[in-house]
């Protein structure tokens, strides 16, 4: 049998790298952030960062995680909160 390669991706929040089918896939379309399954550009989350934005961030990590979002999404609108309510839907 073939010897597969595990797909690697960067959560955006923590820079780590982990197993594509181990992460949520979120993209930026229409000015809403979506959750996403299928093929082109989109960013990633781990489960402990999803974990740390369903709780209350502390400010810096908010800070940081607005910043983030802004360079994936070419906006500035509030995608943070976008975020936590999709993040409380899926899970």
């Amino acid at each position: 049998m073939a010897n597969l390669k595990k797909i690697l991706r960067t959560c955006i929040f923590c820079r780590s790298k982990i197993e594509q089918k181990e992460l949520l896939r979120f993209v930026y379309q229409n000015g809403s952030l979506l959750y996403y399954n299928k093929f082109g550009r989109s960013f990633y989350l781990c489960e402990p960062c999803t974990i740390k934005l369903k709780d209350d961030l502390s400010i810096k990590d908010s800070k940081r995680l607005e910043k983030v979002l802004q360079k994936e999404c070419k906006d500035k609108e509030n995608h943070v909160k976008q975020l936590k309510e999709i993040l409380l839907d899926v899970r």
